[in-house]
């Protein structure tokens, strides 16, 4: 039997959401230094995400799944996109502001 949205709840629910949203960041500008700020916050979310997975997995997530859920989240909070997304990029453009 799979599983399907429906029977996922609790603590496994709350760590696959909060796993989406650790991974789900604005689209960056076009210039270097947006798609350089892009790439670092990306690199640092997996980095996230894998050691919880890992942890998880290896039976070390000690505190509980719903921990892990609100560590992710944390860290999200803590280091929010500091790049200049597309739609900041767009509005330069339309306001004269070039790159």
């Amino acid at each position: 039997m799979s599983e399907t949205p429906d029977t996922l709840t609790g603590p496994v629910r709350a760590l696959l959401t909060a796993i989406s949203e650790t991974l789900t960041l604005p689209h960056p500008g076009r210039d270097y230094t947006d798609l350089a700020g892009y790439e670092q916050h990306a690199s640092d979310r997996i980095t996230w995400i894998q050691a919880t997975i890992r942890d998880v997995l290896g039976g070390d997530a000690i505190l509980g799944l719903q921990w892990e859920a609100d560590y992710l989240r944390k860290q999200s909070e803590l280091r929010p996109a500091d790049y200049r997304t597309v739609d900041e990029y767009i509005a330069a453009l339309k306001a004269g502001g070039g790159q």
